[in-house]
């Protein structure tokens, strides 16, 4: 009876893996269909969603609870894995919940030589606002104050009150450093950010003491794993979460899936199949989306787009306009980016560039080089970082992934211009002017361009595209 129960067992579980393995759409019926695509749209959907729950869970992993503020005591490497930071400025962390009423986000003013800059925001990434040095306090310091929707209690004298719609709010911040990140500049940056308080409202006039938690060096995995579990993170965020008037029609197409608030997420070996090739394909649709549809393509007959889709500015990067809600464009942005920006200003311009001249991906397997021009129009200087296409973070365990125009060892050809090259291993001699890539992946561009010239963006001006090396 034993040996009937256990050749029972295997052929179940044998039933099911098969089942999992074998699901086909071009031989599924209509509501597998259906269902298949809206697991689809609904991963697009939640991208801004998940970028913040994988953001914070990666910070609760190293002890960083809410009200707390993490930081980086020096520039972050390889291990914050985020979409496409920058490795010039170290990054703050803040989030918080208004589950006991309305909260306080506390910036202090500048120092010579020293500020601070970010964005509060909600869940879903909607801007509330810029804060600190070229925020809405100038670098003077100031006390915002978030309440939920409807409230009507007590304020906070002198502070700017926002009306924040979901649960969790955060804040994601830099430090500004006049003279760049040496050890000096890093440490006054550390004080500084030391002083950044966030605390109940109800606690103003004796804030509990704030914990400052140093991430640098730590293994922060904030990036969104597209793979099947997507849809078990996606259950448990509308489940911590306040649904939007906006997305009720998305909690329908979910709950066709089994993903309901207040009830349990059980999906069956199929509908986990289903989920298990909807996650990764929902992620090429929005790599796809990103880099070759739906940024503007900047030089004519070239490859390299405009960082943000059309639509950002003008909705403050919501993307909900008066009579519908491009969910689509938002998950493709933010697959891209981490954090919003209320007012998308001029002091910094970027261009992203992620395939050769004939429309290919480029394959970090292979060698390229880029020529960037003599005397590039910036006030300060310009960057060239590579990231992963898949992850939009760095190349893993890769420590040089920018070459920027500051870098004295970086060598410049006679006529002023600038090779970099890129490959999986670097040529004898090249070293300084070399990326690496990882000869697995593919990969992407972004070009920054700190403190733009008028001269940058007229028809006199373009960066060249990709060449093969062979």
């Amino acid at each position: 009876m034993k040996v009937i129960s256990s050749i029972l067992c295997v052929l179940l579980f044998s039933f099911h893996t098969v089942s999992a393995e074998a699901f086909d759409l071009t031989k599924a019926d209509t509501h597998d269909r259906m269902t298949y695509h809206r697991a689809i749209d609904a991963a697009v959907w939640a991208m801004p969603y998940m970028c913040f729950k994988f953001w914070r869970d990666a910070l609760m992993d190293q002890g960083v609870g809410p009200n707390d503020v993490a930081y980086n005591s020096k520039v972050q490497d390889w291990r914050f894995q985020t979409a496409t930071p920058n490795n010039t400025t170290p990054y703050i962390h803040a989030y918080w919940n208004l589950d006991k009423g309305p909260v306080v986000f506390e910036m202090p003013a500048s120092v010579e030589g020293i500020g601070i800059f970010g964005t509060i925001m909600d869940s879903w990434q909607r801007p509330l606002d810029d804060v600190g040095a070229k925020g809405r306090d100038r670098g003077l310091g100031a006390k915002y104050l978030m309440v939920p929707p409807g409230y009507d209690g007590p304020l906070l004298a002198d502070a700017m009150v926002y009306e924040q719609e979901t649960r969790f709010g955060w804040a994601i911040l830099r430090p500004i450093i006049a003279g760049g990140p040496t050890p000096e500049n890093l440490a006054k940056a550390t004080e500084l950010t030391k002083k950044i308080k966030v605390y109940p409202l109800s606690e103003a006039n004796e804030p509990a003491k704030t914990n400052y938690i140093d991430v640098w060096g730590k293994n922060l995995e904030m990036t969104p794993k597209m793979d099947g579990n997507i849809y078990k993170h996606i259950h448990e965020m509308i489940n911590e979460e306040v649904v939007l008037e906006r997305d009720m029609i998305m909690m329908g197409a979910l709950a066709r899936m089994g993903i309901k608030k207040g009830e349990p997420f059980e999906p069956d070996a199929k509908l986990q199949a289903m989920f298990d090739q909807a996650g990764p394909e929902a992620l090429e649709y929005m790599i796809d989306q990103y880099h070759r549809e739906l940024n503007p393509f900047v030089f004519e007959g070239k490859k390299w787009s405009a960082l943000v889709p059309n639509g950002s500015r003008e909705t403050e990067w919501s993307y909900e306009f008066p009579s519908y809600y491009d969910f689509h464009a938002r998950g493709a942005l933010y697959y891209a980016i981490i954090t919003s920006v209320k007012n998308y200003g001029t002091a910094t311009y970027y261009l992203d560039l992620a395939e050769t001249p004939d429309g290919v991906w480029l394959d970090g397997g292979k060698k390229y080089k880029l020529t960037m021009p003599a005397d590039v129009p910036v006030k300060d200087f310009w960057s060239i970082t590579t990231y992963d296409l898949v992850t939009a973070s760095y190349l893993r365990n890769i420590d040089k992934s920018t070459i920027d125009s500051t870098m004295k060892d970086v060598k410049k050809n006679a006529d002023g211009t600038v090779t970099i090259y890129f490959g999986p291993t670097p040529e004898k001699g090249k070293e300084a002017n070399w990326l690496i890539t990882d000869p697995d992946r593919r990969f992407f561009l972004l070009a920054r361009f700190y403190g733009p010239k008028p001269e940058l963006f007229g028809e006199d001006f373009e960066l060249n595209d990709m060449e093969r090396v062979k």
